[in-house]
Order: C-alpha cells, then sequence, then structure tokens
C-alpha cells in the first residue's frame, strides 16, 4: 500500500534503505519482521531501538536506553576530565563545578522533554542520572565514595537532578507563551491559547473532560501551565517608547529621592533631608509625595507598596503582590 501511493506520487523506495520498528506497550511483545520478497524486496528485521536525531525510541516510549545512552557518555567525559585534576593539584573546585555545568549537564539532559512529564515512570531515569551526577560532585569535591549524594552534592554547589529537572521544564513550558502565531505546537493547544491557529483534529479542544483525565502529555502540561499565566505584557506598548514615558514629559516636575544618594552622609542626616523635603511638598497645594518600598520573603513571594501624601495625609494607598521576581524588580515595580 506504501509502495503504491509513493509510485503514484513519482517517487521510489529503496528497499535496502527501509527500517521497521514496533511501537507497543504490551508486556513481552511480539516483534515480527516484514517480507517484502513479493515486491522485490529483503525481509525486514525490526529493531529493538530506533535511533532518529539524536533521540532512542524503544517499543514502549520509556526512553530508559536513551537517559542510558547519555548518561554513560557524561561518566566517560567525567572520567576524561580526571586529567584536569584532582583535590590536591589542578583546577579548583568552582572550576570543576563550571565545568560540569556547561558541559556535561546539557548532554545529560538532551530531550528530557520526551520523558519528564506529569503521570509519566520517571523513577529509573532519574535514577540513573543522579548516579551520574553523583561521580561529578565527588570528582569536584575530591570526597571518599561512601559519602552521602545530597551532603556532596550540596557542597559541590550541584541541585538535585530531580529539583533541576523540574526547574527547566518549568522554563520550558513558560516558552510556548512566546512562540510565534503559525508555530505548529498552536495547533494542539487549547481554544483560548492556540493564537487563532486552525486547530489540529487531535488537538486538547476537542478532547471531553475525562480523555484529558487520563491523558499524559507534555503538550497537556504545557496547555496547564499557560493557564496559571494572568499578566499580560505588551512591550511595544506607546507607553514604553523613549520620549512618551511619564518621567519624559514632567522631568522638571518630578524628583527623586533615593537612600543610594546619601550613602555618604549619616542616617540622621539622611533622614532629615528627607523629612525637610516632604514638608516642602505637603506645604504646596500642588505637591505630592510618593513614598514607595517592597518586601521580598525568602520563598520568592514580594510585595511592593506605594503610599501618596498629599495635603498631610494618605489619599492613596496602592499594594501589588507577586512572585518569582528579585528585590529590584519589586522595588521598580513600586516606584
Amino acid at each position: 500500500m506504501i509502495l503504491k501511493i509513493l509510485t503514484d506520487a513519482g517517487l521510489v523506495i529503496e528497499h535496502n534503505k527501509s527500517e521497521v520498528f514496533h511501537f507497543t506497550r504490551a508486556r513481552n511483545p511480539p516483534n515480527p519482521s516484514i517480507d517484502l520478497t513479493s515486491i522485490r524486496g529483503p525481509i525486514l528485521h525490526p529493531k529493538p531501538i530506533w535511533r532518529y536525531l539524536g533521540f532512542f525510541f524503544d517499543q514502549k516510549l520509556n526512553f530508559h536506553h536513551h537517559v542510558h545512552h547519555y548518561a554513560t557518555k557524561c561518566l566517560s567525559t567525567l572520567n576524561t576530565m580526571k586529567m584536569l585534576g584532582n583535590f590536591s593539584r589542578g583546577l579548583l573546585p568552582t572550576q570543576k563545578h563550571l565545568l560540569y555545568r556547561t558541559c556535561i549537564v546539557p548532554i545529560a539532559l538532551y530531550g528530557f522533554q520526551l520523558w519528564f512529564f506529569k503521570g509519566a515512570p520517571t523513577v529509573k531515569n532519574i535514577t540513573e542520572l543522579k548516579k551520574m551526577q553523583c561521580r561529578a560532585a565527588l570528582w569536584i569535591t575530591g570526597a571518599f565514595r561512601t559519602s552521602s549524594t545530597e551532603g556532596v552534592e550540596a557542597i559541590a554547589g550541584l541541585m538535585p537532578i530531580n529539583l533541576h529537572l523540574k526547574k527547566l521544564n518549568g522554563h520550558h513550558h513558560l516558552r510556548y507563551a512566546t512562540i510565534p502565531p503559525s508555530h505548529a505546537i498552536n495547533s494542539l493547544l487549547d481554544n483560548h491559547q492556540n493564537k487563532n491557529q486552525i486547530q489540529h483534529k487531535f488537538t486538547l479542544a476537542s478532547l471531553t473532560d475525562k480523555q484529558k483525565l487520563k491523558l499524559k502529555s507534555p503538550i497537556k502540561d504545557v496547555s496547564e501551565r499557560l493557564n496559571e499565566i494572568k499578566d499580560e505584557f505588551d512591550p511595544f506598548h506607546n507607553i514604553f517608547h523613549p520620549g512618551l514615558r511619564l518621567v519624559d514629559h514632567f522631568s522638571d516636575r518630578i524628583i527623586f529621592h533615593s537612600p543610594d544618594l546619601f550613602k555618604d552622609k549619616s542616617l540622621f542626616t539622611h533622614l532629615s533631608d528627607l523629612n525637610l523635603a516632604f514638608e516642602e511638598t505637603q506645604k504646596s497645594s500642588k505637591g505630592v509625595a510618593v513614598i514607595t518600598d517592597r518586601s521580598v520573603k525568602t520563598s520568592g513571594s514580594a510585595t511592593a507598596i506605594t503610599h501618596i501624601w498629599r495635603d498631610n495625609k494618605v489619599t492613596n494607598r496602592l499594594k501589588a503582590l507577586t512572585s518569582n521576581v528579585t528585590p529590584l524588580e519589586a522595588e521598580l515595580m513600586a516606584i
């Protein structure tokens, strides 16, 4: 049938280059060959592992061979790196840490999006990667082989591989929010996420709630993560253009009093100057004092607070809550 379709399209099949591969979830599945002698072809024997674009596919799509291949490759690289130094001479531990993070981790986690998603069996794959990273931590710190894996990783400054995978997977999901509207992935997402792309027949929007509960797929994880994004940001809005901002229009009427401007002064002098500036703004009927501050907790959540004073009383109180921002970003948001 395939031969007839391609022949009608003007294409020729070279049977000696053909391959066959069976995908199945069954235990101890049969792996039958395909006899093509009737159409002047060979007998195709299925392969147990199929390599395509650097990815290793097995019959059950659990990617154990894929992870094992790249973990073994990283171990070979680690053994070669030992000639660069040990705990007494050669590279410093910080240099070994940098070398491992830049040259080995990207190889070990190549294509992790294929097997690391919600509901997938990942225990065996993560165990394989943990052994590889333990060997790397021992090389970085020069510790004994019997040392605790978690302790050696902490001393070497390495994040546990399962947490590192979660971090990279989260970044990977958020990256889909910035793909162009013509990207093929948009045709598989929900209606409110497909950016007006023509929907594929296997799109998530065509599934029932019961089917979505049973589905385990990276695309489903992407859709759920995109539903958590509430803020919309237009980087090309008019108010962001230089010359159109509030500070550009009224630069002669806005004065900033930042603590950084008073580094050479004592705390008492600094507070006195701020008090005088505050009183001057309150004396004028058109003067307004805006006081901002921020607070960032260790959990990553931040609070930006702004009080607007006029005629010696607070006219407006603004409070914004957010998460996963730096102290500088929270300070800028408050301003």
